[in-house]
């Protein structure tokens, strides 16, 4: 019996130097979604479509908040970028706009673990889902952002049924999206009943 590893798609953290967006100056919207549709032509597909992108329109919200080290409130500006759907999955990249650091891709910490089936068949069931580790990731899936409790959650279908998944939330705390919570169902059952991996709140 073998582990079978659920690879998240990801981008890790150590490419984000190559994109070149620090210290350029704060613009308007557009601005942000042609630095960014420049950035990734080939990993978000479909940005030239012009239904989907009526249909997955971009959006932005000012966020604000005080550090810890200072009285004075500090401000961004938080994008949301469709970057590619599939039958029953959409894909957004987020960006966080400030004054020191510009613009920039947000990535999220997101757990690694391998899914191990009975028999090695994955209508089996599952018999354990070790976690391996941490990586990050660019892309959301199915996601959202809820600027009242100011996090964001994704929900990547497995399939199209739904009843094998990964979601995962973010909140943002001191000017960056800190993971509190992710849940796996790896179980092709007809049923939703995740596992949680990693839940800090």
């Amino acid at each position: 019996m073998r582990n079978t590893r659920f690879a998240i798609a990801a981008i890790l953290v150590s490419a984000l130097p190559a994109i070149g967006f620090a210290q350029q100056e704060a613009g308007s919207e557009e601005d942000a979604f042609a630095r960014f549709s420049q950035s990734f032509p080939e990993l978000c597909y479909g940005l030239e479509d012009s239904a989907a992108a009526e249909y997955y329109a971009n959006e932005s919200w000012d966020l604000s908040w005080e550090p810890e080290y200072s009285d004075t409130p500090q401000t961004a500006t938080l994008y949301k970028f469709f970057c590619g759907s599939g039958a029953y999955n959409v894909n957004h990249m987020y960006y966080l706009e400030t004054e020191y650091e510009g613009l920039v891709p947000v990535a999220f910490a997101t757990p690694q673990f391998d899914v191990v089936y009975e028999n090695d068949d994955f209508e089996g069931a599952v018999l354990d889902m070790p976690m391996t580790g941490y990586g990050t990731q660019l892309l959301l899936t199915n996601s959202e952002f809820d600027p009242d409790s100011m996090t964001i959650t994704s929900h990547a279908l497995w399939r199209g049924l739904g009843d094998a998944f990964s979601a995962g939330t973010w909140t943002f705390d001191e000017g960056q999206f800190v993971l509190i919570r992710y849940e796996v169902d790896a179980q092709y059952d007809g049923e939703a009943n995740p596992e949680t991996l990693v839940s800090f709140k």
